[in-house]
């Protein structure tokens, strides 16, 4: 009898390092970065956006679109095609 609860208070002890150990290995594990799953690298951006001060032909586009639908007046074509 004696030496049941002997061995039952050894494996609780046993039981509990192994928790304690399992929870101190996990919370060392919250400091670091993810880990990646393998499928593709993260992605970076490599190209420098164009000159902001430049209107692409899109903007001069929507632009004309906005202008004739506030005034009524027709869009100069040529305007599309200048550089800026």
């Amino acid at each position: 009898m004696v030496l049941r609860a002997v061995l039952m208070n050894l494996r609780f002890a046993i039981l509990r390092c192994v928790l304690v150990g399992l929870a101190g290995l996990l919370a060392g594990c919250a400091n670091n970065p993810p880990i990646s799953t393998g499928f593709a690298p993260p992605a970076q951006a490599n190209e420098v956006d164009p000159d902001p001060s430049k209107k692409t032909l899109a903007s001069k586009v929507l632009s004309a679109i906005a202008l004739e639908r506030v005034t009524g007046r027709k869009p100069d074509p040529a305007r599309l095609t200048e550089l800026n």
